[in-house]
């Protein structure tokens, strides 16, 4: 079986996975940039998130997130790391 990753893939990878939101699954995907991560929902960007001074997650821009979204969030993209 082979893969094909593009270029944008390996410059600026993405974690894909189910997210509960409100009421309902859905999958989210957060592509890292240079200092923050994109997320999307169902394949639409919905904000950006990045580490503050304290090492904790925060939202930088977009729709505003419940903290313990943007929390639930970078605890996936650092448990992808580990």
């Amino acid at each position: 079986m082979f893969y094909f990753v593009t270029m944008d893939e390996m410059e600026n990878p993405v974690i894909g996975f189910g997210l509960a939101y409100g009421n309902q699954l859905i999958y989210c995907e957060a592509m890292m940039k240079d200092n923050y991560y994109d997320v999307h929902f169902d394949g639409n960007w919905v904000a950006s998130i990045a580490h503050n001074d304290d090492w904790d997650w925060m939202q930088a821009s977009g729709v505003i997130l419940p903290g313990e979204t943007i929390a639930e969030i970078g605890l996936r993209i650092e448990s992808h790391y580990q």
